[in-house]
């Protein structure tokens, strides 16, 4: 079912349907239990109550455990339905809200005044309101918050709707998500060293000494083991899909520097940028956007000739406006994944190098997103993030301020993507210290993590600090990659750049090059990665046994995850091995 825009004779129907309660008594629907750390109260900033913006209202959908059960089926090795993706409608038909909650909102809506300012689509309803009118609508209060690096927001810590309407409705926002969507970059970049020669040149199989100081494709491609590989003439629907937020744009005259230097065999690649929601495609070379160019360079360096395309979303939420600026509320992991979902069809390959501190979202944001990624996981789509820059946690103290705990990263959290955590060095390859990982607190562990979590979890290792994190959830990350020293060209010059934020790139690159060889071979993507990485595929991950994360910023003391063998929660299943997981691949039907 497919919702157009809302006309008049479309709302005489659903007026007509039934009249709304006789009792409209509101009921706090959600509420966050303090404001998110780092965000104070602004009492010096002048809210415009007039200024206008879009509320976005997700419905509640049917069938969403049967959905979710199908997308296992879907991904898992050996089960029947193994590989038959869903197409965008039968994903959409599947989840659609009833009869009953479309009429319930939009009576609401109606009855509020909002009939001319009403687009829907899909399970999503859209209202342009202005600040005073979402805070009758809504029972609430908006206020004026900063952030201490700067930021600013006009957000509200609860929201109210009538009791009747909370059987109805996920979530709305913007409200309560203050979010600012961090790069996964754990150091400043610095100067590289010269180099002796142009690159690093070694042969097949062979890893140069110097990959332990600092990371090139070339070093990828020997030490995962795909040095030498060519994807076959036939595999061009093969697309590799990189998000980019936060004004971070990939520079092609960078691309093109980076490509020169260190994959020749690759000259003359590019990538194509897609704006969403207002995104731009900016080219500018005397800007720092490390992020995007750390991202392009390392998946079109891996993938090509597999096409790339940069996603560039505009928007975040932290944003206050003045007199001679619109307000700026994007959601922009909800822009980003309506937009992809909304293409009849999505890039097999997609990595994101960004996320929150997970007790920052909104169970409700966290669920509502978490949930379309699994909708991307149905559509055929293998969906990477990076684990993050902080270990166990950055400050581990939980949204009160009074407690200390683990704290995990969100969307890496969310069981329906591959979260990929950080390495360093070649003999061994070791854990990363700043390679995040641990376990959710909002997401329960799904069941293709249970024996190889619960194996972990009756280590010592894992015994340690048993009290300060969740046992029972989703356990992160689930494999890892290089994460250490990458060259990166910025601004024309070469930076060595660290952070999970080369680990996803990394990782997913891999996983496109299997894609493309699945696709050459006649088969389905690979789609959903976990049931396939904890089941026929672990064998083709090399695992990390040395090396430890650590975090808290000394609020407790040796707080860190040490690798081990089999999963642990700094490097997962381990990195991967092209040869033996393309062996692998091949017999996965």
């Amino acid at each position: 079912m497919v919702l157009l825009p809302i006309s008049a004779v479309l709302y005489a129907l659903f007026l007509s349907a039934s009249a709304l309660p006789a009792s409209t008594s509101y009921k706090q629907f959600e509420a966050l239990e303090a404001v998110p750390a780092g965000w104070v109260y602004d009492s010096n900033a002048r809210i415009n109550t007039a200024e206008r913006f879009e509320l976005k209202i997700h419905l509640t959908q049917q069938n969403v455990a049967k959905f979710e059960q199908h997308v296992y089926d879907i991904s898992t090795p050996g089960h029947p339905a193994y590989g038959q993706h869903m197409s965008a409608e039968e994903v959409k038909y599947m989840l659609r809200p009833t009869t009953k909650t479309i009429t319930a909102v939009h009576q609401w809506l109606a009855h509020a005044g909002f009939s001319d300012r009403v687009t829907a689509k899909d399970d999503w309803v859209f209202v342009q309101v202005t600040v005073a009118e979402a805070e009758e609508l809504l029972q609430t209060k908006y206020n004026a918050y900063s952030h201490e690096q700067g930021a600013k927001t006009l957000r509200t810590t609860s929201y109210s709707l009538p009791q009747h309407m909370h059987e109805h409705i996920n979530m709305i926002q913007p409200t309560t998500m203050f979010g600012r969507g961090r790069a996964a970059i754990k150091t400043t970049s610095v100067p590289a060293p010269r180099m002796g020669k142009v690159g690093i040149t070694m042969t097949k199989g062979k890893i140069d000494a110097a990959c332990g100081s600092s990371i090139t494709p070339t070093c990828l491609a020997n030490l995962y083991q795909f040095a030498g590989y060519k994807l076959p003439a036939n595999a061009t629907n093969n697309v590799l899909g990189v998000n980019g937020y936060l004004e971070q744009y990939a520079q092609n005259g960078d691309l093109t520097t980076f490509l020169n230097k260190y994959v020749p065999s690759a000259k003359g690649a590019s990538f194509v940028c897609q704006p969403i929601k207002g995104g731009l495609c900016t080219q500018n070379p005397s800007s720092d956007f490390t992020e995007a160019n750390l991202d392009i360079q390392y998946t079109v360096g891996i993938s090509n000739p597999t096409k790339n395309i940069y996603f560039s979303t505009a928007g975040r939420p932290p944003f206050i406006p003045d007199p001679s600026e619109s307000t700026n509320n994007n959601e922009p992991y909800l822009d980003n994944l309506n937009y992809m979902l909304a293409q009849a069809t999505v890039p097999q390959t997609i990595t994101t190098s960004y996320g929150d501190d997970e007790q920052t979202v909104p169970l409700s944001y966290a669920t509502t997103v978490c949930n379309l990624f699994a909708q991307l996981g149905a559509r055929g789509a293998s969906v990477m993030f990076s684990s993050g820059d902080s270990g166990p946690g950055g400050t581990c103290t939980d949204a009160s301020g009074k407690n200390i705990k683990f704290i995990p990263n969100f969307p890496a959290s969310c069981p329906w993507v591959t979260s990929v955590g950080g390495t360093v060095g070649v003999s061994p390859e070791q854990a990363v210290d700043f390679s995040s990982g641990g376990f959710s607190n909002y997401f329960g562990r799904p069941a293709y993590q249970d024996s190889a979590v619960t194996a972990y979890l009756a280590t010592s290792s894992a015994q340690q600090f048993k009290k300060y994190y969740n046992a029972s959830g989703r356990a992160i990350p689930d494999v890892a990659a290089q994460g250490s020293n990458f060259h990166v060209i910025i601004s024309g010059g070469d930076q060595l750049v660290s952070g999970t934020s080369a680990s996803s790139p990394a990782f997913a690159a891999v996983i496109s090059l299997l894609n493309g060889d699945r696709l050459a071979r006649g088969q389905k993507p690979l789609g959903f990665l976990n049931p396939w990485l904890y089941g026929p595929a672990k064998s083709g991950l090399n695992d990390v046994t040395s090396g430890t994360s650590s975090g808290c910023q000394g609020q407790i003391s040796g707080a860190g995850f040490p690798a081990q063998a089999g999963w642990d929660a700094s490097t997962g299943l381990g990195t991967p091995n092209f040869a033996k997981l393309r062996s692998i691949s091949a017999q996965t039907n």
